[in-house]
């Protein structure tokens, strides 16, 4: 999700010091607005983000608040990232610092102006301000369930007078991985990348509120959504404006850079190597030290954010099936000494990775096709090992 690489310079504003006398003027003029930005090219952003708008003109108060920053200064960053013990925090920036951001990047923004009376506005704002203070601000981030769009959905529920009613979703069922694929179709790396590191959380069904983690959902349904008080239903939003139109060209990754493609030909290479090699003296273990090892490797991380991390969504997740963890070194190391050990060790390895590609459809969570070959290939090379060592054996 986006964060502002401009928050720090703004803290001089001094916003606490009369946040206060802002809740309680905010006038007759003010509006508050959902403001909605379209998937960019970065990792982060290429989910959208959600941003809430307090304007007054009278006061001359025109402020975006939003939850998805952090500190790239926080000790032991990455790894507080990697185990999802990062705290975001609400941060806020002038609306005229908000949009260049977003020029800049090429990505558009959607304004949903709240249709909220007078007090209601200011007890939102009053909320947000009691969020932003030094305790309140930070927060675990959770990518599915706690992140920059349902912050705002949430203070925002909780300072409506009345019950937000959203329109009944009548379409298919959609797990979250439906709802994810949709932003990864156009980059097969970046959605290869996430089907190995998310699990079978990602395959749950999700229900129609939870669809609103998705910036873009959350805009859709808020647009239809209806305020329910003393028995009068009256729109949530307003009035919807396109403010910037998305000036980026979203193209598919080419056929030939896909990784199901790039695999699919380093496979072709290795097989036709073991075929031709099979019954010679040479047998190119090297390509075996660096498929099982960088298997294993994969493995490994699988493991650490299944079990050592607190993401929610990394864990149980069944790619552990093929990427191995023993695979590197245990592999490594057998290949190396060529006995029985490795000889049962790579027989076990060949049956395992059989029943894995025969059951691959019927795995109950999304594997992805992409990494296919490379299963495919780990198999095929378990057998040649086999090979290989019976005859050294024999």
């Amino acid at each position: 999700m986006k964060r502002f690489k401009f928050f720090i310079s703004l803290l001089a504003i001094g916003l606490l010091s009369f946040s206060n006398t802002y809740a309680k003027q905010l006038s007759e003029q003010s509006e508050v607005s959902l403001l909605t930005c379209s998937p960019g090219d970065e990792l982060y952003s290429h989910f959208g983000h959600s941003a809430l708008r307090f304007h007054d003109p009278l006061n001359q108060i025109d402020l975006v608040f939003n939850y998805g920053t952090f500190n790239f200064n926080t000790p032991n960053f990455y790894m507080k990232f990697a185990r999802g013990k990062l705290m975001y925090r609400l941060a806020f920036a002038p609306y005229r610092d908000f949009l260049p951001e977003y020029m800049r990047s090429g990505q558009g923004v959607t304004e949903q102006k709240l249709n909220l009376d007078l007090e209601t506005k200011r007890k939102l704002f009053a909320a947000v301000i009691e969020n932003y203070k030094p305790e309140n601000r930070y927060y675990h981030y959770d990518f599915l369930f706690d992140n920059c769009s349902t912050r705002i959905r949430d203070i925002i529920e909780a300072n409506v007078d009345g019950k937000i009613i959203y329109k009944e979703n009548n379409a298919e069922p959609k797990n979250f991985w439906n709802l994810l694929d949709h932003f990864m179709e156009r980059s097969r790396w970046i959605y290869l990348g996430i089907h190995l590191i998310l699990g079978s959380p990602c395959d749950v069904e999700a229900t129609p509120y939870q669809y609103m983690f998705l910036p873009d959902n959350m805009m859709y349904a808020f647009g239809d959504a209806t305020v329910l008080n003393n028995g009068e239903r009256v729109p949530l939003v307003s009035n919807t404006t396109e403010v910037l139109k998305p000036a980026l060209d979203y193209k598919m990754t080419e056929w030939y850079k896909r990784p199901g493609f790039i695999f699919g030909i380093l496979s072709l290479i290795v097989l036709w190597v073991s075929i031709r090699t099979l019954k010679s003296k040479r047998n190119y273990f090297i390509i075996d030290h660096v498929l099982f090892g960088a298997t294993g490797l994969v493995g490994w991380v699988i493991i650490f954010l299944w079990f050592f991390t607190d993401h929610q969504a990394t864990g149980p997740n069944w790619n552990i099936l093929w990427a191995l963890p023993f695979y590197f070194p245990v592999a490594n190391i057998l290949l190396s000494m060529k006995n029985k050990a490795s000889y049962f060790f790579f027989f076990a390895s060949s049956v395992l990775l059989l029943i894995i590609l025969a059951a691959w459809s019927i795995i109950q969570q999304s594997l992805p096709n992409e990494i296919l070959p490379i299963v495919a290939l780990l198999f095929v090379r378990s057998i040649y090992i086999v090979k290989k060592l019976k005859i050294k054996l024999i």
